[in-house]
């Protein structure tokens, strides 16, 4: 897998959010209150430069139309001013977005705060070792994948004896803290020296002391950054999209335009507008339509409360975590097309699908009407060859805090595995495929999306029990109350809850959140005025 970069935060948002980590939480909450955006209005001027043009052509479009009306005193140029309305509002970003590129750089199928989640599988405990006095030696512990982050526990034989080191230091006495000293006099645990083990057994119960005491911390100082459980997001989640943005103020002016323009017209001119009001109000009730069907996932993942893993119970909820190993069994070597290039094989992927397709062109005969001829052009288009995919029976998905196996497959129906990862124009040189060279071949392209170990996953699932031969032996950390590795997550839905399987974090989820009015609002006016209209047509 590719190092992950994490992306510098652009500054050029209006300067709303610049300050949002900056000061303590009381300077934050007096500098911007409860919520990070105003709960009414919002006004928000467009990003980036293509943006911009966008706007700038609606404002000259709007302009021009408005300007030829009052000249001529005739409502011929009130479209324009409607079309320059509408591709203004659209270039109008929404607020709330905006707020969260502030607090997520790049909500996307990367992490993106740092610190980011251990990426090195070496840092995942899949197999910290455990004595075994039946067997007289270390074996791997089933329960260690699904136990917190850290520490890094390791242990090396001195001679005759064993010393343990956490996070790389050596493990000091508890009662002296390695000084050897205990008010003065000389420490009876560790008789004033290092502090070593005099058996494997020693030293394996040494390491569980060590976890025991790790799993006191708080669960909000073990997920990770980027979890919307985090404390640095307490006050995102807090905050309510505007219920009017510069989007709707826009539309809803383009709407009232129509409305205004019907409404000039002489009564007996307007029988001819039964249609088009019809158009308008079909157009409504659809938009409406797509954007409630849209959004649901945005508003079952803004409604849902993630779960932290270490507490996981049965149930429907929602996940966030990161893609690791459920066995010790690497999952299979994927080469592209079947070329063997270091570049085209892929490891570590439990979700895959690749794609060959070609640019083709064809000559086609053709009828034009305006010459009453026959004549040949050329049309290119791309074309699908061939392809394959995989998806791995199951995966486990860790939050920092623990680890809970996901039943990949049951998710197959409704699972994004993100956007292309590779792409490549010219083929391998090693093994491969032959290539299609039947007709007109202008170009060649494969391409590569998957979900692959240490990449986020957002998860909307039943949390149910596994088969009881399933389940390992053993309880997490020794507390009675770490149960999730006896569950496992199930691609089944709820009620207002669809189950889902998404590449990202659950902030590449929220992206587009916004208020029911601001959403709705401009659709919802675009019907009653075209009922309107029919009602006085």
């Amino acid at each position: 897998m590719s190092d992950v970069v994490i992306p510098e935060v652009s500054e050029d948002s209006g300067g709303l959010f610049e300050d949002l980590f900056k000061g303590d939480d009381a300077e934050e909450e007096k500098r911007f209150g409860k919520s990070l955006l105003p709960y009414n209005f919002c006004w928000t001027w467009p990003q980036g430069i293509w943006s911009w043009m966008f706007w700038g052509l609606g404002c000259l479009s709007m302009g021009y139309g408005l300007i030829t009306s009052l000249v001529a005193f005739q409502i011929d140029g009130f479209p324009l001013v409607i079309i320059g309305l509408v591709i203004m509002g659209f270039a109008s970003p929404n607020p709330f977005a905006l707020m969260l590129k502030k607090c997520v750089p790049d909500p996307s199928d990367n992490w993106s705060i740092d610190p980011i989640p251990p990426m090195n599988s070496s840092q995942w405990h899949l197999d910290r070792p455990v004595w075994n006095e039946k067997f007289g030696e270390w074996l791997p512990d089933p329960l260690s994948r699904f136990e917190m982050d850290g520490p890094e526990i390791s242990f090396k034989k001195i001679g005759k004896q064993w010393a343990v080191y956490y996070d790389g230091q050596e493990v000091e006495c508890d009662d002296c803290g390695g000084s050897g000293k205990v008010d003065g006099q000389k420490c009876e645990m560790c008789a004033g020296e290092e502090l070593l083990f005099d058996s494997e057994s020693e030293v394996s119960a040494q390491m569980k002391k060590l976890l025991r005491r790790r799993d006191m911390l708080n669960a909000q100082e073990m997920i990770f950054a980027e979890h919307p459980r985090h404390n640095r997001h307490r006050r995102l989640f807090n905050t309510t999209p505007p219920m009017i943005t510069s989007r709707l103020f826009l539309h809803a002016f383009a709407v009232m335009f129509i409305m205004g323009m019907f409404l000039g017209f002489p009564s007996e001119e307007r029988e001819g507008a039964a249609p088009f009001a019809m158009a308008l109000v079909v157009f409504g009730v659809l938009g409406s339509i797509v954007s409630q069907w849209v959004n649901k996932g945005v508003i079952e993942a803004w409604d849902t409360v993630t779960s932290i893993v270490k507490y996981l119970d049965e149930g429907h909820t929602e996940l966030v975590g990161q893609v690791r190993p459920a066995t010790l069994v690497p999952p299979p070597i994927v080469h592209v097309d079947g070329c063997r290039d270091g570049d085209w094989t892929f490891r570590g992927l439990v979700a895959w699908s690749w794609t060959y397709r070609v640019y083709k062109c064809v000559k086609e005969r053709y009828y034009d009407s305006q010459s009453e001829t026959w004549k040949t052009r050329t049309v290119c288009n791309w074309e699908y060859i061939r392809g394959d995919s995989h998806v791995d029976e199951r995966f486990m998905l860790h939050d920092g805090t623990g680890g809970v196996f996901v039943d990949l497959e049951s998710f197959e129906d409704n699972m994004h595995i993100g956007d292309t990862i590779w792409r490549r124009e010219k083929r391998g040189k090693v093994g491969g495929n032959p290539l299609y060279t039947d007709g007109d071949v202008r170009r060649h392209e494969w391409y590569l999306r998957a979900l692959g170990f240490g990449d986020p996953v957002y998860v909307m699932a039943r949390i149910k029990s596994m088969p009881p031969d399933d389940i390992p032996k053993g309880v997490i950390a020794e507390n009675a109350s770490r149960i999730h590795h006896t569950m496992y997550a199930v691609g089944e839905d709820a009620v207002r809850r669809t189950a889902k399987l998404r590449k990202g974090t659950e902030f590449s989820v929220l992206k587009p959140k916004t208020s029911f009015l601001s959403r709705m609002g401009a659709l919802i006016m675009l019907v009653l005025a075209g009922m309107v209209m029919i009602a006085i047509s």
